[in-house]
């Protein structure tokens, strides 16, 4: 460890020893507290390569384990009540202290989670009660993808679904042409300002561990709205109108997006959910998880064994996260990470789904693009090429022959190893 690091870290952890409030008195009551605003403007990255990565996730707020990145974070938005992408004016409300010692690790130099491991049994005592600000769903996808992606920025956007932004034209129970085209034309305002916020931003990768069914459509008509529950025909209509939005994440050019996968039912209940010719730029990833995959770094092996969640039929890509599903979760030496509650470890993921490996998916996206196309602009041919890299037509067993079966963890295929910030295997505290 380089020797300022290693003084920082002694500093820091003094500082929270320091802060015997909180720790004789979980609750906080009578201790030092703060209001902390996100400052966009704070951003600052020593090796930024110029592509940032949009994540549109469940972002109530910014959870805690956003404030160690938050040199990395150009902005945090959320879709207003006119479909106006809007920046939030978000504070965290923390401890003084560890406010202070979470910022002092968001350098402009990027700092690996796992050379500040001392750090987290101190934090974890002292702020148990802090511990719980780093939950929820963004929260989760964010720590899988933050620390593997070191020199990209990240963009933040809280849910997109009609009845935040469009709930009078979503809750119309008319079944009308032009209550349809009410609502699509406030997609469409959301998908004009999703464009310029990429092209503000840089945006080149989008994390979607989301989408919109009928059977989603319909819950929230049920959470949302008065009266008696349309009927199909008018809730997939209401699910068509979403096709602006989905055409901006997954159809504009040179832009790559890897969405979570699920048992999709059929194109009309899922129209977003199987392949389609106008989507792309877009990656729909599953997963399976065995302890020893067998695959190459070109995923050519044998398959038969693998299995795999969800059905062939939704998936474009299956990733091992080599941790198994079942206490005590056990895992290969290359696991599937995220970063703990504070951004200061990094450790196995202990569940399997979709939205934690499109991240992953797209991670390697990332490494393939770097490592073969560096200096060439991301366009959509060029989005076609690195797919290509990512899963190459050598496995005949397959269909098409696509090596739909990768293992990338195993082979050191994400940026965070290739850079030399982490090693290719994993090891714990």
């Amino acid at each position: 460890m380089d020797p300022a690091l290693a003084a920082r870290l002694q500093a820091a952890r003094e500082a929270v020893l320091a802060d015997t409030c909180f720790r004789e008195r979980p609750d906080g009551d009578g201790c030092e507290w703060g209001d902390f605003p996100f400052d966009p403007g704070a951003f600052a990255m020593s090796h930024d390569s110029g592509e940032a990565i949009l994540v549109i996730d469940d972002f109530p707020t910014l959870p805690l384990r956003t404030l160690r990145y938050q040199n990395r974070l150009r902005g945090y938005y959320r879709v207003d009540g006119q479909g106006q992408l809007a920046p939030v004016s978000f504070s965290w409300r923390l401890p003084v202290t560890l406010h202070r010692v979470l910022q002092s690790f968001a350098s402009p130099d990027f700092i690996p989670a796992e050379q500040l491991r001392s750090l987290e049994p101190l934090l974890s005592e002292t702020y148990r009660a802090q511990a719980n600000d780093s939950a929820g769903h963004g929260s989760f996808v964010f720590s899988v993808l933050v620390e593997t992606n070191p020199h990209q920025s990240l963009v933040l956007l809280d849910t997109l679904r009609f009845q935040t932004f469009a709930a009078e034209e979503f809750c119309d129970t008319s079944g009308t042409p032009a209550s349809f085209e009410r609502l699509r034309a406030k997609a469409s305002v959301v998908a004009d300002g999703l464009r310029t916020l990429m092209a503000e931003h840089g945006v080149r990768y989008v994390n979607l561990s989301s989408g919109v069914t009928l059977a989603s459509v319909r819950a929230d008509w049920l959470a949302s709205c008065q009266g008696p529950l349309p009927d199909d025909s008018v809730l997939r209509g209401k699910l068509a109108a979403y096709m602006p939005i989905y055409a901006a994440l997954f159809h504009t050019p040179g832009v790559f997006t890897a969405q979570s996968a699920i048992d999709a039912i059929s194109p009309e209940e899922n129209p977003f959910d199987f392949a389609s010719l106008l989507f792309p730029n877009r990656l729909r990833v599953g997963f399976f998880s065995v302890l020893e995959s067998g695959l190459d770094a070109e995923g050519r092996g044998s398959h038969a064994s693998l299995g795999g969640w969800p059905g062939q039929a939704n998936v474009d890509v299956y990733v091992n996260t080599g941790v198994l599903p079942q206490r005590p979760f056990e895992h290969n030496r290359t696991p599937l990470l995220q970063v703990d509650a504070f951004g200061v470890d990094i450790l196995p993921i202990t569940r399997a789904t979709t939205s934690w490996v499109a991240p992953l998916a797209l991670s390697r996206f990332i490494h393939a693009r770097s490592a073969h196309f560096e200096g060439q602009e991301l366009s959509d041919a060029l989005i076609r090429q690195v797919m290509e890299r990512m899963l190459p037509p050598s496995c005949a067993d397959l269909p098409g022959g696509v090596c739909r079966y990768q293992d990338p963890l195993l082979h050191g295929q994400t940026e965070a190893v290739r850079l030399n910030y982490r090693r290719r295997e994993y090891t714990a505290p």
